[in-house]
């Protein structure tokens, strides 16, 4: 897998390199730098086994997005998460569209306070989806925090459950990642990454498989 050094996901790749949440990565070609999801010192769910931090981070995460559009004042992160280093993805929704997403499998920041809010940015600034967000959108939008684990190569995407497991689709020049909840097939989820990649030749993609612990408001409601 040559380009997973660190994989950006708005959900596609850019021409420079960057896969962005589909969108995109880049490549520091250190191959290093991600907890495993096995790993129970290193899950995520480990560190939110409280309830509470589970809440507290939802809510920044909210809190970022709506201050990053001007739309609140800023928030300060919970001290927990400035403790705490794991890349992720950040992804909201209206309803069930996707309005915009960006985020990572290697961290690019110190902490995951930093990973939220630069997946935040990155995701207005490169994901066209969060063009159209007005202030009503943003206050009514859930969000969707995903820990991805390493990705690993398959055959096919009808090996992939998209509720449980995210999509990595690659081409030589891009990338595009569709995490868990997503969309509801596999088959969706792989025509959707061709479309952003604008192959029209299944047999010149690469595909990967990650597990991921998500936490997301709509679970709550």
């Amino acid at each position: 897998m040559k380009s997973l050094a660190i994989a950006l996901i708005f959900c596609l790749l850019l021409s420079t390199g960057e896969l962005q949440a589909t969108p995109g990565y880049t490549s520091n070609g250190s191959g290093s730098g991600i907890s495993q999801l096995r790993d129970g010192t290193n899950h995520p769910a480990s560190f939110f086994d409280d309830n509470g931090r589970t809440e507290e981070l939802l809510n920044y995460a909210k809190g970022a997005f709506l201050a990053r559009l001007g739309f609140s004042e800023p928030v300060i992160p919970p001290e927990f998460l400035v403790g705490f280093q794991h890349a992720c993805f950040v992804t909201f929704f209206s309803g069930k569209k996707v309005i915009a997403c960006f985020g990572g499998f290697y961290p690019r920041t110190g902490n995951v306070a930093g990973e939220i809010a630069e997946n935040i940015r990155m995701a207005l600034l490169f994901d066209p989806r969060a063009r159209s967000i007005v202030r009503k959108t943003a206050q009514a939008s859930d969000v969707q925090v995903t820990f991805p684990g390493e990705p690993v190569p398959v055959k096919s995407y009808a090996e992939i459950n998209p509720l449980r497991e995210g999509m990595l689709v690659e081409n030589d020049r891009h990338g595009v990642a569709i995490v868990p909840g997503e969309a509801k097939t596999a088959s969706w989820a792989f025509r959707e990454a061709m479309r952003r990649l604008g192959e029209k030749d299944p047999a010149s993609l690469r595909i990967f498989k990650f597990q991921a612990w998500t936490v997301s408001t709509r679970t709550q409601k």
